[in-house]
């Protein structure tokens, strides 16, 4: 297994498109780190770069101890599990998972010993002699893993591979991956759009945006300390809400907008006095707000989402817009007028300049 490693890493294309942006990132020896973001951040452009399918326009990447830049993909020792499964139609399931070995020109017995190891570590034992055509979609997504894994590589690399299942089936087999990598104990790198995959797969995430990596961290030290506007509101769902407001002096530090006053916890007032009298954006979790009969703040609920476990509020104060997340035995209906309080623990203050975060994730 390898570590992978960029280092200063650029992709421009022609007329001057800079899709990969200076990006440094080092990720270790048998992690299984995930690369999200929004379409057009960058991350199916570096996976395709650290695999060979994309000159990288400047920089280095090391697979292992070796600078790879110059290096043909087939001979970096990686394999990769593409969106589409990128199966051979006219072969059969054994001949797919085989195909890779037969170029390489394995003996016959080699390669009949990995294919059946491979299947029965992915079920597919029975389906050998199927054709793609007869498989299920998570049959083919299996058979897609397996010819990866089959060539014992150094690193895996996964394009969203689950996009195109439903999301029963998208749930199974990002538990069946998550059981792979424990089982292989390789390095994998995997790349999604979809947060709540990369929060529950990765043991850790890379949030791109832009071209640009925004934090690199574990999926709880994301949701927790988030270090700028985008990954906090990224990350999450239903996302963070961001309020604009003043922090003004009324005993005490308080953040105060139309219909809200909050005071500023203890733990953060040494890092928000210096924004006294100037605007920052409060940012509270749905979950961290919580509806009663005596509350600190009066709001209008306008639309109710069950959701089965929970409800999802979409409430207002005023011309401010928030989501509420709150237990599926309350009971509130379209506008009805609630008191809203707050988990003063959890709050998240930002500038609006420079969109970090002021209270959290941020060198002393």
């Amino acid at each position: 297994m390898a570590k992978v490693i960029l280092r200063n890493v650029n992709k421009i294309y022609e007329n001057n498109i800079h899709v990969v942006k200076d990006n440094n990132l080092e990720i270790k020896d048998k992690e299984f780190m995930v690369l999200v973001g929004p379409s057009g951040c960058g991350k199916s452009t570096t996976l395709r770069m650290i695999a060979g399918l994309e000159e990288i326009t400047s920089g280095e990447i090391l697979i292992g101890d070796k600078v790879v830049n110059n290096i043909q993909p087939k001979d970096r020792d990686i394999a990769m599990v593409f969106q589409n499964y990128a199966l051979y139609p006219h072969m059969s399931v054994y001949q797919n998972l085989s195909y890779g070995l037969r170029l390489r020109k394995f003996p016959k017995s080699e390669i009949e010993r990995r294919v059946n190891e491979v299947a029965g570590i992915l079920g597919l034992t029975e389906l050998l002699n199927r054709k793609p055509r007869a498989l299920s979609g998570g049959q083919r997504q299996r058979v897609a893993v397996g010819r990866a894994i089959i060539r014992n590589p150094k690193v895996f690399l996964f394009d969203e591979p689950l996009s195109n299942l439903d999301a029963k089936l998208r749930v199974q087999m990002r538990a069946e991956l998550s059981k792979l990598h424990k089982r292989l104990d390789t390095t994998i790198i995997y790349v999604t759009h979809d947060q709540v995959e990369a929060m529950t797969m990765g043991d850790r995430i890379t949030v791109l945006n832009d071209g640009l990596i925004q934090q690199v961290d574990t999926p709880l030290n994301l949701y927790d300390h988030p270090k700028n506007l985008f990954v906090a509101g990224f990350i999450g769902s239903p996302s963070m809400n961001f309020i604009d407001g003043k922090i003004e002096e009324e005993n005490g530090l308080h953040f105060i907008t139309t219909g809200i006053k909050i005071p500023v916890p203890p733990q953060h007032v040494n890092k928000i006095k210096k924004y006294l009298g100037k605007k920052v954006i409060l940012g509270i979790r749905p979950e961290n707000l919580y509806l009663k009969k005596e509350g600190d703040i009066e709001t209008t609920i306008e639309v109710i989402e069950p959701m089965g476990n929970e409800i999802i509020l979409y409430c207002a104060i005023e011309e401010i817009k928030f989501i509420v997340r709150i237990d599926v035995r309350e009971h509130f209906k379209p506008g009805d007028i609630a008191r809203m309080a707050v988990k003063k623990d959890y709050f998240h203050f930002f500038d609006p300049e420079t969109e970090l975060n002021i209270t959290y994730g941020l060198e002393e």
